[in-house]
């Protein structure tokens, strides 16, 4: 695994210009900061458990306004990296850096902000809550990467569709964690969650070094 540094500074940068959550990270927070506290005020009539399904849904739409955008061009992309000779599979890593770097602080903040907004908070440790949210953010950032680079899909609506449904598998690992299960089974889904990401990135990058994809 080799990491470019300059490749991950010039994408950041591109992210920055470029992602649209960074415009949209203020509104949504300010729904919740309205809405939230209001819900918050009738405890005794909504069950803690609902918030925590709520922010996990708020997580998944915000997962994917990130994602939705167009994709790579294939060919201006290899002239480019056959110029600077960097591998696909370098850019491949380099990329998933550099927007790991800009997405997992929003999801953290939007985590921290609602659960003060709403009073609640979920029922598991502060390193395995942040650790479930790494996992997330990574593999969050890998799909959002192999979509961008191996399809042609411009139309957002068809976008949304394919996206929506893996983040919310994804968020089938966290909701039990979240919830509160025991010790052993919130192991277990760790290590479910870690070999999803391993099985993602060496798949995926084996290809992109055989020239496959």
């Amino acid at each position: 695994m080799k990491l470019n540094k300059s490749l991950i500074k010039k994408e950041i940068l591109s992210e920055y210009r470029n992602n649209s959550s960074l415009f949209l990270i203020t509104p949504t927070m300010c729904v919740l900061i309205i809405v939230f506290p209001i819900l918050a005020e009738n405890r005794f009539a909504i069950d803690e458990d609902l918030f925590i399904i709520i922010q996990i849904l708020f997580l998944i739409l915000f997962s994917t306004l990130f994602s939705i955008r167009n994709p790579i061009n294939q060919k201006s992309l290899t002239k480019e990296l056959n110029f600077a000779y960097i591998k696909k599979s370098e850019y491949f890593i380099s990329k998933i850096t550099s927007e790991f770097l800009i997405y997992f602080p929003q999801i953290l903040l939007f985590s921290i902000l609602f659960s003060v907004f709403t009073n609640s908070s979920v029922k598991t440790n502060i390193f395995t809550f942040i650790l479930t949210l790494i996992f997330f953010s990574i593999n969050t950032v890998m799909v959002n990467i192999i979509f961008q680079m191996f399809t042609s899909f411009n139309n957002r609506f068809v976008q949304f569709i394919l996206i929506v449904p893996i983040y919310m598998a994804l968020s089938f690992f966290i909701a039990p964690i979240w919830l509160g299960i025991n010790l052993h089974l919130t192991n277990i889904y760790l290590l479910m969650y870690l070999g999803i990401t391993i099985v993602i990135y060496s798949y995926t990058s084996f290809y992109l070094e055989r020239g496959k994809l």
